[in-house]
């Protein structure tokens, strides 16, 4: 564990730059995707130093996005390159909606093999894949699946999901992307193999299968001749851990990747772009989001909440991370379902900075000196960047943090626990409001990370969802949001697009517009050009 302060940040800050000014310009062609022995090979490098798990039934983060949704694959998808309600079929070839918009009934592609072995896909698997994400004493994700009554097999390639109440946005819950929390596990590999054993050894049907994981360094997969969808183009498919920006910035240059997630700094994504590389930055936003934790005092009382909101100024965090942030206005980034207007808060509401404001609070709240907080953050270069910056801003006030840098998945096994007293986060998903708000406020949420619960506003989320008149939807998600902002349990810092790199010679297959995926996703279309 590291602590790290601005002076410290401003000085691996100028190191990299200097590798961008120093280091030499080489065409981005990486001799990793070269045809070496007959094998074509895509390296990609997340900004992360390790994965926590590969079992997407567990709690996972965007870390272990381009692992598991190319091993496994959900009920329907999206279209290519698209987040739209357009679901296109998947493991379900067809499906069909009851009038009254509670029964989805899924007809299932036949077929289909489990990597490794495990036989063919069935509706058996679908059912012990969701009472899986569904048991709260097996899954995180357990509150994703309240809306649903029962999974029922019919037969063996027919599968009947009745929910409690209607949702127009159901089939996100079951689609191959992050964050959908749907992806199929098999039912005979855990029975047979456990799942301690599936927890880094996953098994799937996807376009490429898992052949190998080296903690801290990579993860290997292998083209699935067998895919339904067709045979990928690309051998093998390697995810290297790279917590560094600087050093997958040198591992661009030098060929040893040849795509990676790019930290949100303009400077690099400029420099990149001059040599030649491709800058994907997709929507939809992520919503960065600094969560006060009510549990640990002086943080139960709102006035010192107040005072870390007006202390925080997002446009020093536009300044810092360029064209890629966007100044928050509103809770939530305007691209979801149900996002509220700057017009529907009121002054009281808002998150204005305001610093000499935030002095006033402290020292109305008994804390004239200030007060000391002591927390983890990743060690990830837009976590690390952004909260280094925003511990100036509060020090200045009188909120004196300490910031502790660790790896990435230890710092989300450890928030989850709570044991921050602030916590950054950037969340994203289904463009839908609701989905955010029950991940962060629901009473015993896995990501409630401020600790407020409210029995009525659970109420009102319950009342959100059995509501199908989306404008009706849509007014409850506002008054919402602003029951949110009465409480000042979050302060919402920068909204941002989701920046990745690429070689020129790497063809995805489609036109990358917007995912749930944080990194690139590649598939049986991805192939390499030139």
């Amino acid at each position: 564990m590291t602590g790290i302060d601005r002076r410290q940040l401003l000085g691996r800050t100028a190191a990299a730059a200097a590798l961008g000014a120093f280091a030499p310009s080489l065409a981005p062609s990486s001799v990793w995707a070269q045809e070496k022995g007959g094998t074509t090979r895509i390296t990609h490098a997340i900004s992360a130093g390790d994965i926590s798990s590969l079992d997407p039934t567990l709690a996972w983060v965007s870390a272990e996005v381009p692992i598991v949704t190319v091993v496994m694959e959900g009920l329907v998808s999206y279209p290519p390159g698209t987040v739209s309600t357009d679901f296109v079929p998947a493991l379900a070839e067809s499906w069909k909606i009851s009038d009254d918009g509670k029964v989805y009934t899924f007809a299932l592609r036949k077929g289909v093999q489990w990597h490794g072995g495990f036989g063919e896909f069935t509706a058996d698997d679908v059912k012990f894949s969701l009472d899986r994400y569904m048991d709260p004493k097996v899954s995180p994700w357990s509150a994703n699946y309240n809306n649903v009554s029962s999974v029922d097999v019919l037969d063996p390639h027919s599968v009947r999901i009745t929910l409690k109440a209607p949702d127009p946005f159901f089939l996100s819950t079951v689609a191959s992307d992050t964050e959908s929390v749907g992806l199929m596990v098999s039912k005979k590999a855990f029975e047979t193999r456990g799942a301690a054993a599936m927890r880094f050894s996953p098994i799937g049907t996807g376009p490429f299968q898992f052949k190998e994981y080296t903690p801290k360094d990579k993860v290997v997969m292998t083209r699935n001749d067998a895919y339904w969808g067709g045979k990928p183009h690309v051998d093998e498919i390697v995810i290297r851990f790279m917590p560094s920006s600087a050093a997958r910035e040198l591992a661009m240059r030098t060929g040893e990747i040849d795509s990676m997630r790019a930290a949100l700094d303009a400077q690099l994504l400029d420099r990149l772009a001059k040599q030649g590389y491709v800058i994907d930055n997709k929507g939809p936003e992520i919503n960065w989001w600094l969560h006060i934790n009510t549990r640990m005092k002086p943080l139960d009382d709102i006035r010192v909440r107040q005072a870390i909101a007006h202390a925080i100024n997002p446009a020093d965090l536009k300044a810092l991370l360029g064209p890629v942030a966007t100044i928050p206005t509103q809770l939530v980034g305007p691209a979801y379902f149900g996002a509220a207007s700057p017009q529907d808060f009121s002054e009281a509401q808002k998150w204005t900075y305001d610093p000499e404001k935030s002095k006033k609070l402290l020292a109305d709240a008994g804390h004239g000196s200030g007060i000391k907080l002591d927390m983890i953050i990743s060690e990830r270069d837009d976590y690390r960047q952004m909260m280094v910056l925003m511990q100036d801003q509060l020090q200045k006030v009188g909120v004196n943090v300490t910031l502790n840098s660790v790896d990435h998945a230890y710092y989300h096994s450890q928030i989850v626990k709570f044991v921050n007293p602030l916590v950054l986060f950037g969340d994203i998903t289904y463009p839908n409001t609701e989905i955010l708000l029950s991940r962060a406020f629901r009473t015993g949420a896995m990501r409630n990370f401020s600790g407020w619960h409210d029995p009525s506003f659970d109420a009102l989320l319950d009342k959100v969802s059995g509501t199908q008149d989306l404008e009706a939807r849509r007014k409850l998600l506002v008054e919402a949001q602003q029951r949110v902002a009465d409480q000042f349990v979050l302060v919402p810092a920068i909204f941002t697009g989701q920046p990745l790199v690429r070689s020129k010679r790497v063809d995805l297959g489609y036109q990358l517009k917007s995912s749930l995926a944080l990194e690139y996703r590649y598939s049986q279309l991805t192939r390499i050009t030139g």
